[in-house]
This record gives C-alpha cells, sequence and structure tokens, in this order.
C-alpha cells in the first residue's frame, strides 16, 4: 500500500475517531451555514476537515482538504433512526471513486466499541478501531490495528450489525429516495 493511502487511513481514523467522540475536541469554527451545522477541524499535520450535514438523508459529509487547500476525499456518514453512526462510505478527491466503506458496532449500552474499515470494491477488511469502556462509561482511546492488504487474503466474519454490504444497500436505497 502507498504511503499516501497508509497515510490517508491513518487520517480518517482520528476524524472518524473525533466525529463519534461525545467529548472531541473541536476547533472555534463552529457556524451555521443555510442551516445545517458545519463543523471545521484543523489537524495537526496542516490538513483539515469540514463536517456538514446534508439535507434529505441521515447522515453528514465529511470534505478532507490537504494542507494546500486540495480536496483530498469526502466522506459520506449514514445515522441510524437514533442518531448514532452505522456507516461511512469514503470516495477519492474525485468525489466518484469509492475507497472505502466503515462500519460501526455498539455494545448492549449503545456504546461505539467498533469501527471496521473494508477496502472497495473488494470488501476486504483493511482497519478495525477498537474501544473500551471503563466502570465510569469513559471510554478509552482507539486501538487501531491496520491489516496488510497486500498479502494472501482472509475472510473475517462481520460480528456487527451493519457489515459493508449493508451499507452499500443503504446508500443506494437513500439514492433512490431522493
Amino acid at each position: 500500500m502507498s504511503k499516501m493511502i497508509h497515510r490517508y487511513i491513518g487520517m480518517m481514523s482520528v476524524a472518524l475517531s473525533a466525529l463519534v467522540s461525545v467529548a472531541c475536541a473541536q476547533s472555534d469554527e463552529v457556524m451555521k451555514d443555510t442551516g445545517d451545522l458545519v463543523r471545521v477541524m484543523r489537524h495537526p499535520d496542516g490538513t483539515r476537515s469540514i463536517y456538514q450535514r446534508q439535507q434529505g438523508w441521515r447522515g453528514m459529509r465529511c470534505s478532507t482538504y490537504t494542507a494546500s487547500g486540495r480536496l483530498a476525499a469526502v466522506s459520506d456518514y449514514t445515522e441510524g433512526q437514533y442518531g448514532q453512526l452505522v456507516g461511512c462510505i469514503i470516495y477519492d478527491h474525485t468525489k466518484r471513486n469509492i475507497i472505502y466503506k466503515v462500519a460501526y458496532g455498539y455494545d448492549s449500552r449503545a456504546r461505539l466499541v467498533e469501527e471496521r474499515m473494508y477496502s472497495h470494491p473488494q470488501g476486504k477488511l483493511v482497519q478495525r478501531v477498537m474501544y473500551k469502556y471503563d466502570a465510569s462509561g469513559n471510554r478509552s482511546k482507539p486501538l487501531i490495528v491496520s491489516l496488510n492488504t497486500s498479502g494472501p487474503s482472509t475472510e473475517i466474519a462481520p460480528t456487527m450489525q451493519y457489515d459493508a454490504n449493508a451499507i452499500n444497500r443503504d446508500m443506494k436505497n437513500k439514492r433512490r429516495r431522493r
């Protein structure tokens, strides 16, 4: 895998973790834009991510820009009926080519316990981000496991409510309803 993709996977893990976290650190740049909440996050490496709610479906879009201001990727997040993240599709800078699909898993208390990133179109698991909670309900720092996609493929049975195929079906259904 190229150095750019490794950097992007790491950057997306941080962005995904920050998005889901209740106590996420956000920049001072929070504003209203046509009634939709917009959050701008500036990352230590000079990149920035802009999160904006999308009209007509449960979710939001994150546009990530390089330090020089070029669009690097677009992520469409889908929310479930209770506002929890259930999936994400990550596109390249053209907004046409899918790079990854992400599925989220929750425990019986509706706390995020895992994020799984799948390559597209192969559907191979390339990264897992796992969380634990202490007795007070505080979430741990993420444990990020990157899997080697260049070696022999190993099928891992999905254990979460929404796997990559379910995310794909959800996104197709949303497009049909527009």
